[in-house]
């Protein structure tokens, strides 16, 4: 008979942690070691960060040419709505080229338009007709790179390559949005950005160069190309009927889809917002520093919160970033009103921007953890494709609205207004029903 000794579940769990990290070790350095691996990491790094100090630099150029909210969501309007229409068929022409040139020639655009863009200066009708250009050609990319990854890594490395994957696409925002694109911004100007970015496409356009042909796969002889472009819209109402009814699958997305709104809203109002506090535009960078701390901070802080369900996390997260959005709003009407004095508020706004940036960390990776563990196995892909259009739908309709709507009224009222709202449907959330147990304490 086997002698079965009582184990210690605090020495069980710390013995399991250092064996997920030596397998981690095991599986980053042969990665590390793959030329062809490095070469996609660094497009996927360069094109991200360089995609995310562009928009960074062009809000503030438009917002500072024009002194206009609705110039703003113009501006993000440009940019996403030819990704929310036309996501869902790039991988049709994905499928039907080359990888390798799929990704050459995007980028090669995108870097001739971006230095366009640099030489455009204050005309803010070519930079947005610009901006529609350097849309539409990443609409193909993102897709294009997420399949170049398995033709490059191992399959016993392609979660590992995945995972470094989606940390770069994080970590980005944090890089590009938050510390590069204002740094350069307030040294040198907006223009100076854009060059700067154009130089991250031609790199990486040259780096793709290098990467292994990727030629399409061989496809059924009687798979008709029409039935290809309708599949996405197939898939995509499959994805609806996969959710639908499906309380622990709905609410994850409810919440980030509330999450994109508050952060569409500042990210089109934030430079009002500086203003209204005593900053100019361009120093609106004051802000979002400490945004995109919290946002490094909330995400490394999960760890200390593993006893604690990933869909309570999430929703709790919710309710204190949108409040945290209200009392944004509330310290910028505070500044408005002092006048000269405007810039002693400007202490708490830093400290409730770090609130806010943490908050919203912890929101988006609770949430998109949530939603993996109670979905399908079989429809993650579908489910994710619902996802992707809710979420940009959300975040492009909350931006172009409130432009307009705090040109008419004020942006610190726009963003209060966003603020309550998301909060109270953080706090609906929560009172539909009871946590849900995640894996680790269930099998525990």
């Amino acid at each position: 008979m086997l002698d079965i000794q009582p184990v210690d579940a605090h020495a069980a769990h710390g013995a399991a942690h250092a064996d997920s990290h030596v397998m981690a070790r095991s599986a980053v350095t042969p990665l590390f070691r793959n030329r062809n691996f490095l070469r996609l990491w660094f497009v996927a790094a360069a094109t991200q960060v360089g995609g995310h100090m562009a928009l960074y630099a062009m809000t503030i150029l438009v917002f500072s040419t024009t002194r206009s909210n609705t110039a703003v969501s113009t501006l993000l309007m440009t940019y996403m709505l030819p990704q929310v229409l036309l996501s869902p068929f790039a991988g049709v022409i994905i499928d039907r080229v080359d990888l390798r040139w799929a990704m050459i020639a995007p980028n090669a655009v995108r870097a001739a338009l971006m230095v366009g863009l640099a030489l455009a200066g204050v005309s803010v009708p070519i930079l947005l007709l610009l901006n529609v250009g350097i849309s539409l050609t990443s609409v193909t990319l993102m897709p294009a790179e997420g399949s170049m990854v398995p033709r490059v890594v191992p399959t016993d490395h392609l979660e590992m390559a995945l995972g470094i994957f989606n940390l770069t696409f994080q970590a980005s925002f944090a890089v590009g949005f938050a510390f590069a694109g204002p740094l350069l911004v307030v040294v040198f100007g907006p223009s100076v950005v854009l060059g700067v970015v154009a130089a991250l496409y031609v790199a990486a356009t040259v780096v793709c160069i290098g990467l292994p042909p990727a030629p399409p796969e061989v496809r059924p002889a009687d798979h008709l190309r029409r039935s290809d472009a309708i599949q996405p819209i197939r898939e995509l109402l499959d994805g609806f009927r996969a959710i639908s009814g499906n309380l622990e699958i709905e609410r994850p997305i409810i919440v980030q889809a509330a999450a994109a709104a508050v952060a569409g809203v500042l990210g089109v109002l934030g430079p009002a917002l500086a203003i209204t506090i005593g900053l100019e535009p361009s120093h609106f960078a004051v802000v979002v520093l400490p945004l995109g701390v919290g946002v490094v901070v909330g995400v490394l802080g999960l760890r200390r919160l593993r006893r604690i369900s990933h869909r309570r996390i999430a929703e709790v997260g919710l309710m204190a970033f949108g409040a945290l959005a209200f009392a944004l709003a509330i310290m910028a009407a505070v500044g408005s009103v002092l006048g000269e004095f405007a810039t002693s508020v400007l202490p708490f706004v830093i400290g409730a921007a770090f609130a806010a940036g943490a908050a919203y960390g912890m929101t988006a990776v609770s949430a998109q953890t949530a939603l993996l563990e109670a979905m399908p196995s079989d429809a993650r892909g579908r489910v994710f494709g619902v996802l992707a259009s809710i979420v940009s739908a959300v975040a492009l309709l909350t931006s172009v609205v409130a432009g307009p709507v705090a040109d008419h009224v004020s942006a610190p009222i726009v963003v209060a207004a966003v603020g309550l709202a998301v909060a109270a449907v953080a706090a609906w959330l929560t009172r539909r029903s009871g946590p849900r147990a995640t894996v680790s304490e269930s099998t525990s």
